[in-house]
């Protein structure tokens, strides 16, 4: 993933380690709230967000970094057809003292009576940004029913988020997270300047997404 580490511990220790304790922890694939969350009214709500990466630790190059946030941002709920670009970068292929991404995606919002006023003030621009996107108009302020997932994430050598992705998820948590919408629900992140710690990654969010519609009857 283009990430540059600066490991104190021995690279084989660390790999036996980190994938005993892979074997041990739950995978991060989104698993369901506990008991069935209630159903409520949401909207796509598209966000702009220019997110600077600056580690101590970890390092990485525009490319990986924006790769790494392909795979993170669908487990926080983002929309499909996501647009990420790489800003301030320098090395074109080599790790950035401090790298950039810009994200612009869609994410679920509960069908608040404020965000509906908001969203109502822009509807213009929302219907013109669906049709320049081949989707309906309607789709701009069209509500849809949505629930709370739980999304665990662990870090591992087997995982899309590694140990040493510990202060990248740190900084997301910080400012990105609450932007579109995640709820943190259990947080154990361990960030140790100038090295890597074993299972550094221990989080749980919650994500809005829409309820899944069954398939019409033929």
């Amino acid at each position: 993933m283009k990430i540059i580490a600066v490991f104190t511990w021995a690279a084989a220790t660390t790999f036996v380690a980190a994938a005993t304790a892979h074997a041990q922890a739950q995978a991060q694939d989104p698993a369901p709230a506990a008991d069935a969350a209630p159903t409520v009214n949401a909207v796509w709500v598209e966000r702009e967000i220019l997110f600077t990466y600056m580690g101590v630790t970890a390092y990485y190059s525009c490319d990986g970094l924006r790769d790494k946030l392909r795979l993170i941002l669908p487990k926080l709920g983002a929309r499909p057809g996501f647009k990420l670009t790489t800003r301030s970068c320098v090395n074109m292929t080599g790790p950035e003292w401090a790298p950039a991404v810009q994200i612009v995606a869609q994410f679920p919002a509960e069908a608040t009576p404020e965000l509906l006023a908001e969203l109502a003030d822009s509807a213009p621009e929302r219907e013109l940004a669906a049709r320049a996107g081949g989707r309906p108009a309607t789709e701009a302020t069209a509500q849809f029913p949505a629930r709370w997932r739980r999304v665990v994430f662990t870090s591992g050598p087997l995982e899309d988020i590694e140990n040493g992705d510990c202060e990248l998820m740190e900084q997301l948590r910080k400012r990105v997270f609450d932007r579109i919408g995640v709820r943190v629900v259990d947080y154990n992140v361990t960030c140790m300047p100038h090295q890597v710690s074993l299972g550094a990654v221990r989080m749980t969010v919650e994500v809005l997404e829409p309820v899944p519609q069954a398939p019409p009857v033929q």
